[in-house]
């Protein structure tokens, strides 16, 4: 660990003498990082290697280790999860795998074969099951997320001596409480620090702990939970995350064609989206919004919101109903210029980032369908007009003549 540490800091030590330093400037809001900043994939294996002794210890003082992530499971968290059991195998500890059983037995054939894979790894139990057989000395893992309402776990969190959590998003009062934590996103303490996934914080530690991952597909698991919270690469990419796909298809074997079949869609459920995409209403050329007409999965939402984009606008919200008629409603930042996480959570206590968020599933009491949309649609927007951001704080390269000492540099 201490030899991974100092490896590092000698990277960043290299860059800081050879590259331009870096001044905090309150502006106009935009990309979080530049490029072109290699600094910034170097601080992040940095905080990742110095999160790691935490995370070792511990894992190996415990008696039994849980791993959750959120309800309706992407491809990122299950990614994540496969990752992080591979470093608990590791370190000799045989996790458990909590999932909520209902959505288990109900996972399209994709996600169903993923977790397939981690069965011939992992042991996977249910709530009801986990309330049987707890133990004292337990620890759970919470990767890509961090509230408390979005995990299997109900309110069964104090039954755990200690918490980890691994995740990307921002967090807000409804954060699990613990002190172990390693959250890297565009709101942590130093914004440079931010990923783009919770599969790229994953490959950066399985690196660290020098896993041998012999089954190529959970490389493939996790560029496919990468290339998701891009958008293929079209958003939310940094330099880190640039160094981290190569790697992944170069270095350990990562198929991208087969990646890119998890993420192609079928005729019909296309027509679907685009049908939700037609439904767009503008609010100036800034924000796209639109509430469909049929029966959504969460994923059908998130892929319009993606799609649109491509147009010319800074954010993107959609709903639709699910099976058991509440709206789900996701949003989608182009540059991160509006803070879709923070609106979110005003809109009904959801959350995320600053690109990639959702509200909690809404109910809307209306005489009729297109009631129950003006209400939503003036919901939104109330939040979109009412929210006053600050001024977001963002990085840009400058040169500096004179040398800058270790203090300021803190």
């Amino acid at each position: 660990m201490e030899n991974d540490l100092k490896q590092v800091e000698t990277e960043v030590k290299q860059s800081e003498d050879n590259k331009a330093q870096i001044e905090i400037e309150t502006s106009v809001p935009g990309n979080v990082i530049k490029q072109n900043n290699k600094k910034q994939g170097m601080l992040v294996r940095k905080k990742i290697a110095e999160f790691k002794e935490k995370l070792t210890n511990l894992i190996e003082d415990s008696n039994q280790v849980y791993l959750t992530t959120h309800k309706n499971v992407d491809y990122d968290a299950i990614a994540s999860l496969g990752a992080i059991g591979l470093i608990c195998r590791k370190l000799k500890k045989s996790p458990y795998i909590v999932i909520d059983q209902e959505e288990y037995d109900n996972l399209p054939y994709d996600k169903a074969q993923m977790f397939k894979k981690l069965e011939d790894k992992f042991v996977i139990v249910n709530l009801d099951w986990f309330n049987a057989n707890k133990t004292e000395k337990s620890l759970l893992i919470a990767v890509d997320v961090n509230k408390q309402f979005m995990t299997p776990l109900k309110n069964n969190y104090n039954d755990f001596d200690n918490i980890v959590i691994i995740d990307h998003h921002d967090e807000d009062s409804d954060t699990i409480k613990t002190k172990n934590k390693l959250i890297l996103n565009d709101k942590s303490e130093k914004p440079i620090y931010v990923v783009s996934s919770c599969s790229e914080i994953m490959y950066w530690l399985l690196k660290q702990y020098k896993v041998v991952v012999k089954d190529v597909d959970y490389y493939n698991f996790l560029l496919l939970g990468i290339y998701l919270d891009t958008n293929r690469k079209r958003k939310n990419t940094y330099p880190s995350t640039f160094e981290c796909i190569s790697e992944l298809i170069d270095k350990k074997g990562a198929d991208e064609n087969k990646v890119n079949e998890y993420l192609s869609v079928d005729f019909e459920t296309d027509r679907k989206i685009q049908r939700l995409v037609d439904e767009t209403k503008w609010i100036t050329i800034r924000y796209a919004i639109g509430i469909g007409n049929e029966i959504y999965s969460d994923e059908e939402i998130a892929k319009a919101a993606d799609y649109a984009l491509k147009y010319t606008c800074e954010a993107a919200i959609y709903a639709g109903k699910d099976k058991n008629g509440n709206y789900l409603v996701k949003a989608r930042s182009n540059r991160g210029n509006v803070d879709i996480g923070k609106l979110m959570y005003i809109l009904n206590k959801g959350g995320g980032n600053r690109s990639s968020a959702a509200a909690r599933p809404i109910f809307i009491d209306g005489d009729s369908i297109e009631e129950e949309h003006e209400k939503l649609f003036r919901n939104i927007k109330e939040v979109i007009y009412h929210q006053k951001e600050s001024p977001r704080k963002r990085y840009r390269i400058i040169k500096i003549k004179k040398k800058v000492n270790k203090e300021d540099n803190e």
